[in-house]
């Protein structure tokens, strides 16, 4: 063979297509997910392995096949950003200098005190029976009063219960002021005080102040229910009270007195209309409202003979 034409076979060699042969795993559409593991659909061939888990095995000298979740970070927190990134220091000395320090250092003064105000709240709702999500909501208000403007001493007090207050009315289970007060141990002035300036706080940051635009305005329905649970009424009886509430809303007869008061004035007709044996006590003991608030109401509600007329219109009592 010449040079002429090795020249002429290596060309024709070049110009050639050579058919490549495909791999069934590099095709994506034969991959498929089986217990965190990606595998071939026609070789069963084990493509890639996938660990979207904490990696919380101990691996010491005593393993025991066991997890050790302290090997793992708590979730990032919004609330507290600083707080939630970096490392933990774990020791079997509790009287570790290096944990020690550590401890003091993982969180600036500012999220410490924010954090110590979270769980005062946490636990204030736990201890009452209120949801997490009142929790968890007040602590986002009260990270933007605080973030806004520090207060101390009843004027943070106050503040802190007002968050809750103001959760409650945004999760649509408001709470009235003397039942917050008792929760928090303050006065209900030092908690009025607190929603006075919780309110200027949130407008001063104009950047949420769609949170009391929007938030709606507490009515005697929100309150019926519950109080009548407390006084053990059935289903029939509550529905009957809540008859007379509506019917005091639309008489115009709430604009004088809290919801909270109104609610228990309305229990009271239904009970002096029913003949119960219920007291004014007992409605003051489990409403939070004072005998002469209560008194106050129904006096108000049992004048009015146009209002009387409509509710035994509507309701039969026994």
């Amino acid at each position: 063979m010449n040079f002429d034409e090795l020249y002429q076979s290596l060309e024709d060699s070049s110009e050639k297509k050579i058919e490549k042969k495909v791999d069934c795993c590099s095709d994506i559409k034969n991959y498929q997910y089986i217990n965190e593991t990606i595998s071939c659909k026609l070789c069963n061939k084990l493509i890639n392995n996938i660990i979207d888990s904490p990696e919380w095995r101990f691996y010491g000298s005593s393993d025991s096949k066991n997890t050790n979740p302290t090997r793992c970070g708590m979730p990032v927190n919004m609330l507290l950003p600083d707080s939630s990134v970096g490392t933990s220091i774990n020791s079997k000395d509790k009287n570790s200098k290096v944990g020690l320090y550590q401890q003091w250092n993982s969180m600036p003064y500012k999220e410490r005190s924010k954090y110590k105000v979270f769980n005062e709240i946490s636990n204030v709702c736990k201890s009452n029976n209120l949801p997490t999500i009142i929790s968890d909501t007040a602590a986002s208000l009260y990270s933007i009063i605080s973030d806004t403007k520090i207060s101390r001493g009843n004027n943070r007090k106050g503040i802190i219960a007002a968050c809750v207050f103001n959760a409650c009315k945004e999760c649509y289970v408001p709470r009235s002021v003397k039942e917050l007060a008792d929760m928090f141990k303050i006065t209900p002035k030092v908690l009025t005080k607190g929603c006075k300036n919780y309110t200027e706080i949130i407008r001063i940051n104009k950047i949420n102040i769609d949170r009391i635009q929007n938030t709606r305005s507490i009515n005697i329905s929100d309150f019926i229910e519950r109080f009548s649970y407390n006084l053990n009424f059935n289903e029939n009886d509550i529905k009957k009270i809540s008859i007379i509430s509506d019917l005091c809303s639309q008489n115009d007869l709430v604009y004088d007195n809290t919801p909270p008061a109104m609610a228990s004035g309305c229990i009271y007709l239904f009970v002096k209309l029913n003949k119960l044996t219920i007291s004014k006590k007992d409605i003051s003991d489990k409403c939070f409202i004072s005998e002469v608030t209560i008194n106050k109401c129904y006096k108000k509600l049992e004048s009015n003979q146009k209002f009387i007329d409509q509710v035994l219109k509507k309701i039969s009592f026994d």
